[in-house]
This record gives C-alpha cells, structure tokens and sequence, in this order.
C-alpha cells in the first residue's frame, strides 16, 4: 500500500488529457458504429432472416466493412490506449497531490495493470475505482482516509462491465466469422458487441469527464495552483 505523497506529487490540470482521451473514444465509437451495418450484411449473407439461403455478396460487404473499420480500429486504440493511460496516471498522481493517503495500486500499477493477462479483467478496475472514490470526497484537513468510506457509484460500474462484456463478445464474434462455415451466431454477435462497445464509450466519456472536473474542484478548494 502507498500511503506517502512523493516530492514530485504536484497537482496538474488534467484536460488536456482529457479532451485528448474524449476525442479518442468518440473516434473509437463511431468505427464501432460501422461494425454495425457490417455484422447486419452478415447475418443477412448466411441466411438469418431468410431460411439460411446463403448470399456471398453480402458476405462479401461484410467482410470488407469490418476490415477496414478493424484496421482503422487498432490505429485509433494505440492513440486512444497511450492518452487513457497518461491521464489515469496523472489522476492517481494528483489524488496523491490533493492529500489523500492509503491508496492500495501505485500510480504506475494503475497503468501497469491494463497489460497483465487475466489480472487486466479485474485490476485496473479496482485501482481505478480508487482514485473514482477519493475524488468525490471533500477535502477538509483531517478527512482524506475517509475517502475509503465513499460508494463506487453505478457509472464506473457500468462501464467497465459493458467494456469486459463488449471486448469478449468482440473477440469472440470475430472468432466464429472467420471460420469457413461463417457461423450464424458469429454474425449476429457482431453487432450486439458493437452495441455494447459504443455504450461503453460514452460512459467512459462521463467517467473522465466526471473525474476530470471533480479533482479540479478539489484542487480549488485547496487553492493549489496548478502547474502546466
């Protein structure tokens, strides 16, 4: 458990990060948008809603779709995952910075966790919760342990359970529309993991947001002044 604030624990506006982070995830939501029309042309090509007659063309248009929005995909996630990860490091730094104490991950965990096979499903949700939990407590001289005493809250909860059930069927979906047969469940997973990736997006939207604009109120109240 790190409970010491650090010399180099100085608070620092975190929206530029921010806006970087919301920037990343509306690009991210809308290429899941197209896997959409994607996973529909799919279902429609291996017979879903006509007896299972069988139409390459729409396979074909489905195919090509979800490629291209694939590959557009990991070009955004590589930016998406360095701007999430440099502003969940710099909250954790700053929670440090505002005065609270007993935190159980290190800033540096709380990045490192989100790379750890299996862990990564778990961890970076508690260490994140963490640092979601102090900003909502008031910082008042003699009251920063009690910030352990604050509720998680149904947003953080929400986003990170739609981002583990979206990535899996993502993944999952992918899978089964590879294999030669096409898989009928394959297809029609497609758009329901697009669906909950998008809604997971925008609540990982309020999420920063929220976090964003909770520690600069706190850092007011301190009457910090921040540091570029």
């Amino acid at each position: 458990m790190n409970d010491s604030v650090q010399p180099n624990d100085i608070y620092r506006p975190t929206s530029t990060l921010c806006t970087l982070t919301v920037i990343g995830l509306c690009c991210f939501a809308l290429l899941d948008m197209a896997y959409i029309p994607g996973g529909l042309y799919g279902m429609i090509g291996v017979g879903v809603f006509d007896g299972g007659i069988r139409d390459q063309n729409m396979i074909d248009i489905s195919r090509w779709i979800r490629g291209l929005s694939g590959l557009a995909q990991l070009c955004m996630s590589i930016f998406l995952t360095i701007s999430f990860c440099m502003l969940m490091y710099r909250c954790a730094k700053n929670a440090r910075a505002l005065g609270f104490t007993g935190f159980s991950h290190t800033p540096g965990w709380v990045v490192g966790w989100y790379f750890v096979p299996f862990a990564l499903l778990i961890m970076p949700y508690k260490a994140i919760a963490e640092i979601w939990k102090s900003s909502k407590a008031e910082v008042v001289p003699g009251t920063y342990p009690e910030w352990w005493d604050e509720s998680t809250g149904v947003l953080i909860q929400a986003w990170w359970a739609t981002w583990i059930v979206g990535t899996l069927f993502t993944n999952w979906g992918s899978m089964l529309s590879r294999s030669d047969s096409l898989s009928m469940i394959g297809m029609c997973i497609i758009p329901f993991a697009a669906i909950t990736q998008v809604i997971s997006a925008f609540l990982c939207i309020a999420f920063v947001c929220r976090l964003t604009s909770r520690q600069s109120a706190q850092a007011k109240t301190l009457g910090l002044h921040p540091n570029p």
